[in-house]
């Protein structure tokens, strides 16, 4: 294994630390600051950290099996994670190679006392890989007499989360909960008044939306020439179902990162992009005209022909990109997001135009931060919904568009 390797799993390792510490809440915007400078090394990187904690239960609770019973140490948790993601997810990567590697982090990183109990365990683990792979993910790996038999387990997602996905399920429980660990391929939308993008990586188009296999030929091409911007599908929809119109004044009350006020600047719409957070607001480059207000009591007239609430959520739609977001979702934390969503989508309410269109939005999945926000909205009438759930072209999420009674 290559010291670039090497460094790749140290980079995933302090990563997961520093989540595992309350240091970071956000695994993707760490992995980006601390990227090795070696592209690929930067990519495995980040598989190993994203996926580590994508499938946290099920790596626990098979690592647990040659484990004593009782509390473990984090960095052996930790690394444990990482050495399952590259036995049973990574097909790349052979056993005895995924064996050595995750020792050696443990070395690196100063925990060479617990060497020995995860060398055994991992050689333990190493029987368990199927050599031959009959399905997706790690899942595809293991015997199905080996797996967890609950689907939250399996599926590496709270209990609590399944209660509350079960009605929501659009085929098979098995393989809903899997398409929320896929990660969609990157989407890009294409600016108006230029060409369509070409590369090597182009998997499919749809109109001026193209996705691709190489989301750095994407980044690193038409994306920073400014020929094309990301944006997934799903949230195009949420842009598509407003019905702005060129002209329209468009307030976006949770605007960053800005992917929505940009699409909407884009359909010819005189956008105000507002957020509590003036360093996210300084990062945005579009649109021009940005504020820097509290959602709750924003200090602006009613006088918006469209508002956008795209509220806080738990990111029940987007876990393959926020896989951590999956270990927050809990009572306490719903009772908080639930209070915010309710409060912001009256406070945008309270903004709209005569004849005027209120749009809420998410990108969760559960009905309770979806429908239980927007159809409760008193003096308002639904115009129209849609939810989506993710797969390997779109993330999951939810819109509704109001108008008043």
């Amino acid at each position: 294994m290559t010291a670039l390797a090497r460094g790749a799993r140290d980079v995933a390792y302090q990563a997961l630390a520093a989540l595992a510490d309350g240091r970071i809440d956000r695994l993707d915007e760490h992995l980006d600051r601390h990227a090795p400078d070696d592209g690929r090394d930067a990519g495995l990187a980040r598989e190993l950290a994203l996926g580590a904690v994508r499938y946290q239960r099920l790596y626990d609770q098979i690592a647990a099996r040659f484990l004593k019973p009782g509390p473990q140490p984090p960095p052996l948790l930790i690394t444990l994670r990482l050495g399952c993601h590259q036995l049973f997810a990574l097909d790349r990567v052979p056993p005895h190679a995924a064996v050595h590697e995750t020792v050696e982090v443990l070395r690196a990183t100063g925990h060479r006392k617990l060497v020995p109990v995860a060398n055994a365990v991992m050689r333990r683990l190493s029987e368990l890989r199927l050599e031959t792979r009959t399905g997706e993910g790690p899942l595809g790996r293991i015997s199905a007499e080996d797996q967890p038999t609950s689907a939250a387990v399996r599926h590496s997602i709270p209990d609590l989360l399944l209660d509350d996905l079960r009605e929501a399920l659009p085929g098979s429980e098995d393989d809903s909960l899997a398409a929320l660990n896929i990660l969609p391929h990157l989407c890009t939308r294409t600016r108006p008044g230029r060409p369509l993008p070409v590369g090597a990586s182009i998997l499919k188009r749809d109109g001026v939306l193209t996705w691709w296999d190489d989301p750095q030929e994407a980044l690193r091409g038409p994306v920073a020439d400014g020929v094309c911007v990301v944006q997934d599908a799903a949230q195009g929809e949420v842009v598509r179902l407003s019905a702005a119109r060129p002209l329209d004044l468009v307030l976006d009350l949770c605007s960053a990162p800005g992917g929505k006020s940009v699409a909407l600047a884009d359909r010819g719409c005189r956008v105000i992009a507002a957020d509590l957070s003036i360093v996210k607001l300084r990062a945005m480059k579009e649109p021009p005209l940005r504020l820097a207000q509290d959602g709750l009591v924003p200090a602006l007239l009613p006088a918006f022909d469209v508002v956008l609430v795209d509220a806080p959520c738990s990111n029940t739609g987007v876990l393959a990109r926020r896989p951590e977001a999956r270990w927050r979702y809990d009572r306490t934390n719903l009772a908080s997001l639930e209070r915010l969503q309710y409060g912001l989508i009256r406070a945008g309410a309270s903004l709209v135009a005569p004849g005027g269109r209120l749009v809420y939005s998410t990108c969760s999945l559960t009905r309770r931060e979806n429908q239980g926000i927007a159809h409760r909205l008193d003096g308002w009438r639904l115009l129209g919904e849609q939810s989506t759930w993710p797969d390997a072209w779109r993330g999951g999420g939810y819109v509704a568009v109001l108008v008043r009674s």
